[in-house]
């Protein structure tokens, strides 16, 4: 008797698996075969899904960004604000690992068209729930903020301990507010 599966799960744990290795070995780690071989099952398997490196990639990213805007909530105050900028920064394993998958979907953006308009729609996606409680002008800015200390708390984890993120933070809230 044939074995069963669900296509849509199958696909899903394919790309969070594609997602797990670009965070741990960046885009070269994640070729059509490591991913079969990381999720058990063969290189054809994965080309069921995905027909390229790209779409894999593409699916990967998704899954990551999927997840940052569910996270996406309305703050009220100053300090759920804080609190709810913190939480989008690295600041655990898991958002560590999605982190450096949008850092590296990002430079292979930079190359690739069709990727650097899955990057635009979702910054747009972002920037205008933003704007649903702040100006176009702060939630630009917002967004900015948290790339860039992104970026800095990945490349210098040592400089960048958890009172330095909440002092910097802190220090912008009066523009945000």
């Amino acid at each position: 008797m044939p074995k069963t599966v669900n296509h849509s799960i199958r696909r899903s744990d394919l790309a969070q698996t594609a997602a797990r290795m670009i965070a741990a070995r960046g885009l070269a780690g994640a070729s059509l075969r490591d991913v079969a071989a990381a999720g058990g099952v063969t290189t054809g398997a994965v080309t069921h899904y995905f027909p390229g490196r790209t779409d894999l990639i593409a699916a990967a990213y998704d899954k990551v960004m999927g997840r940052l805007i569910d996270r996406l909530e309305e703050p009220a105050g100053h300090g759920e604000l804080l609190a709810t900028l913190a939480s989008y920064l690295p600041h655990d394993p898991d958002s560590e690992a999605e982190w450096r998958v949008w850092l590296a979907f990002s430079a292979e953006a930079l190359v690739n068209p069709d990727l650097a308009a899955r990057h635009r729609a979702y910054y747009a996606a972002i920037t205008a729930r933003l704007a649903a409680d702040l100006s176009p002008v702060q939630a630009d800015l917002l967004v900015a903020l948290i790339d860039g200390l992104s970026v800095r708390i990945l490349l210098e984890p040592d400089d960048w301990p958890r009172a330095r993120v909440i002092e910097t933070l802190s220090a912008a809230l009066p523009i945000l507010a």
